[in-house]
Parts: C-alpha cells; structure tokens; sequence
C-alpha cells in the first residue's frame, strides 16, 4: 500500500475487493474485447489490452490503475510496459484515443471535415507522463485546467469504476487498430539510411 494512503484502509480494500467482483463477473466479456486482468494487489490492478480486430492480435497498451484512497478520491491511471512495469512517456504510448465530435447541427456552408473535432484523449508533451482526460481519472481532476469540476460531482454517477475507466480506455483505442503499419529500411553503399 503506499504511504499516501489517509482513508480508513479497510473502506478502501472493501471498495477495491468490489471493483475486482465486478470487473471478474464480467471477465468473459472483457476477454472476448481483450482486455485482461494481469495483476491485482491492493491498491493497484494492471491490465493489459489487445488490438483483436487483427491477426495476430498485437499487444496495444497496458495500464496501472491505483486505486488509493477510492472513492473519495478517483483511481490513477498510468501507461506501463507490459513487460517491466515501468510507467510510460507519452511519446512511448504508441497507441492513439482519438475522441470525435461532431456538432449538434450541421452547417451547410461549410464543409462536413471542417466541422469535426478531434481532441486526442491522451494528454502530456512527449517527455511526460500522460493523463487520460476524461472525469473519473484521478491526473484529469488534479489537472490545473479541471479545477472547477470536481470528482465529487461524478463521484455517484460511475465515472471512477474500473467498468467505466476499462471502456472508455477500450472505446476510444482499440476498435480503431485495424492494421498493422510496417516500414522498412535499407542500408545504402555509403552507410546511409533510407526508409521505404
């Protein structure tokens, strides 16, 4: 557990023990999505995630939620090496969460690719660790930018649980992995580099 921890211990392993419940009653589900549960010790879970639209199915992204203190404050979120554990940069998280928005209305004078947004979900400069933006992830309420919407507007609502953090991860990455993108180099007479 680590030190940070100020809520009665036994509210938060109860609360975290009913994350975990939830989460393996739905494991057959979050297997066929590929999502998999590879560690679970008090306050943190690790999950790895699949891009299953392809053959083979590649490794995409893997994730340590940590959940000290739940619920009065939200889980963590951070990318890590599936192999290491070591928490990732952002220009080391290889996948992307693209989030699309598109207007409530449509303007005809306009063009239609003019008026889609797209805000990259993932949030940090390339040498930082990244935030998943989005409520109910403890670096997006922390975030100077977030201060006026608290986790205690979302705290009832289900925004915090691992169900809507793991779908929100899920919906926003995976459903898009569908091809690999290969490229090639070939070492010229003179030592150089050229990429096909």
């Amino acid at each position: 557990m680590e030190s940070n921890q100020y809520m009665q211990p036994e509210v938060t392993i109860k609360k975290f023990d009913e994350e975990v419940g939830h989460f393996q009653r739905l494991s057959k589900t979050w297997r066929e999505k590929g999502v998999f549960l590879v560690k679970k010790e008090f306050p943190i879970l690790e999950f790895i995630f699949h891009g299953i639209k392809i053959t083979p199915s590649p490794l995409a992204f893997a994730v340590r939620i940590d959940l000290t203190n739940y619920d009065i404050e939200p889980p963590s979120v951070k990318f890590i090496c599936p192999f290491t554990g070591k928490i990732l940069t952002r220009k080391e998280v290889q996948t992307q969460f693209i989030q699309i928005r598109k207007p409530d209305q449509f303007n005809p004078i306009i063009p239609i690719q003019n008026q889609i947004q797209q805000q990259d979900l993932l949030q940090g400069g390339p040498d930082e660790v990244p935030f998943f933006c989005i409520p109910g992830i403890r670096e997006y309420h922390d975030h100077p930018a977030h201060t006026g919407d608290s986790w205690l507007l979302y705290r009832k609502r289900g925004e915090g649980t691992i169900g809507f953090i793991l779908d929100q991860l899920y919906n926003y990455s995976i459903p898009t992995i569908t091809s690999y993108k290969l490229g090639f180099f070939v070492i010229g007479l003179n030592n150089e580099i050229k990429f096909t």
